[in-house]
């Protein structure tokens, strides 16, 4: 699935999507929601939920690999590197 064909389904085939295929990836606190990563094929799902109504509030589509600066400073590596 390309990034094109993701963004012109509906909400709900957007979220069955995503539970089906989607690869949770990461996930980080912003003012007031819980934004969760996924990895879909090519590209990224930021989904944001509203911590304040308990709902889900909308999602971000990217390819961009600098939007994911957010989540790599919360990515432990250690065991990665050598001493």
């Amino acid at each position: 699935m390309t990034l094109d064909e993701f963004t012109v389904l509906n909400e709900t085939s957007q979220a069955e999507t995503l539970l089906e295929r989607g690869i949770f990836l990461a996930d980080r606190l912003y003012k007031n929601f819980s934004i969760f990563l996924y990895q879909l094929d090519n590209f990224y799902v930021e989904v944001y939920h509203n911590l304040r109504f308990d709902i889900m509030q909308g999602m971000r589509c990217f390819e961009d690999d600098e939007a994911l600066q957010p989540y790599l400073d919360s990515i432990d590596i250690s065991c990665l590197v050598g001493n």
